[in-house]
């Protein structure tokens, strides 16, 4: 009889995968954030300067106006 599996790594590996997919859209607002000039600066404390990535909806929104400004060109 085959020995039975480990539910703590399943977990576990199933949490690290979500951890990575977390990651990976994370760094694609980022990155859409600063390519479509989204990139929210705000003071913070101490007199550093807070950057906020744009929500997905200010992406979504930013992403139609350019398609609309392309189908009117």
């Amino acid at each position: 009889m085959p020995p039975e599996p480990d539910p703590t790594a399943a977990i576990d590996a199933l949490r690290a995968e979500r951890d990575a997919a977390r990651q990976e859209l994370a760094d694609l607002r980022a990155w859409l954030t600063v390519k479509l000039g989204l990139l929210h600066r705000a003071p913070g404390p101490q007199g550093i300067t807070v950057l906020s990535v744009a929500t997905d909806r200010e992406i979504i929104t930013k992403i139609e106006e350019l398609m609309k400004g392309e189908a009117q060109a």
